[in-house]
């Protein structure tokens, strides 16, 4: 169930198309610079609040290398195609998986949305009966409540997203997809580990690894709700086919800062528009001038959780 429309797409302005390879250069650039950096810092670290706080570190990052890949999925972060698909291709195995999958991933989503189809339906796709049951599905992604379901999913994304070709033997096939993860996941773990030192060797899953399954998954599972959740089961309940809703949040600093990235915060507009480049959102959402529904619009992320927290029993 999508929420944009085609005559919306015709009477879009066309400037809100143009691209920049400037803003998408930098954006690239700054968060796999923050990535080595953290890396490099993993690797020195010594003591144990070094160790917590880069854990943290760690897991935020991984999730704002998303947002570049996300407008890479969308050929909207560059001006040509091939540089969103080399660009996406180069980012998409830092956080472990292939471009491809996670392009796959993420159209089925736009497609699927507000269903149980949608792959990232069981971020959003709930109905609470108590607050201890929101905090159980809000936190448990710290405490590797969803590790398994994602890290099958990760595993097989890759494959499933190949193309049938029957010419070649189904292995190799299979294989084609994890070969630049692995050799970047090598880069990786010989940054982490000091050049792969034998004693330093669990820091790679310690400090990269446990982040990507926890802390990654959880701020991916707090944005995804708050952007897609039901706040009031009157106004939209996904479980009754009630309204489902994509939320634009203009978040406070720090939550731009550890949220959300590439004004993906305007995701109303997103859903609406997808082929927009982020950067362009808050003026689209600016054109809109109050036309929104209020259902679709939100002060700040901690806001609409507090929300649903007081509306549950």
């Amino acid at each position: 169930m999508s929420i944009s429309d085609s005559s919306d797409k015709r009477t879009l302005d066309r400037s809100y198309l143009e691209k920049s390879r400037s803003v998408g250069y930098s954006q690239t650039i700054f968060v796999v610079l923050l990535f080595v950096a953290a890396l490099i810092l993993s690797a020195k670290a010594t003591q144990l609040w070094h160790f917590l706080i880069l854990f943290f570190v760690m897991g935020c990052i991984q999730h704002k290398i998303f947002f570049p890949i996300h407008d890479c999925i969308h050929y909207s972060l560059f001006t040509t195609k091939t540089e969103n698909v080399v660009v996406g291709t180069l980012l998409s195995p830092l956080i472990g998986t292939s471009f491809d999958a996670i392009r796959t991933q993420h159209m089925d989503h736009h497609r699927d949305f507000g269903s149980l189809e949608d792959p990232g339906a069981s971020d959003y796709f709930v109905r609470f009966k108590s607050r201890s049951d929101f905090l159980r599905f809000l936190l448990g992604p710290l405490a590797g409540s969803i590790v398994f379901e994602k890290f099958s999913s990760y595993l097989s994304r890759p494959s499933a997203a190949v193309s049938r070709n029957d010419e070649e033997w189904p292995f190799t096939r299979k294989l084609k997809p994890y070969a630049l993860i692995m050799i970047i996941q090598f880069m990786i773990a010989t940054i982490i580990t000091s050049g792969g030192t034998y004693t330093e060797l669990w820091r790679y899953p310690a400090l990269y690894i446990l982040p990507l399954f926890t802390v990654f998954l959880f701020f991916n599972r707090l944005r995804m709700f708050a952007e897609h959740g039901s706040l009031n089961y009157e106004v939209c309940d996904y479980l009754e086919g009630k309204r489902p809703t994509a939320r634009t949040i203009y978040a406070s600093k720090i939550e731009r800062i550890l949220i959300c990235g590439s004004d993906f915060n305007y995701h109303h507009e997103h859903h609406k528009y997808p082929m927009v480049p982020g950067f362009q959102l808050p003026s689209l959402h600016e054109s809109f001038a109050g036309r929104l529904n209020p259902e679709d619009v939100r002060p700040t992320y901690m806001g609409a959780l507090r929300e649903l927290w007081r509306n549950l029993p």
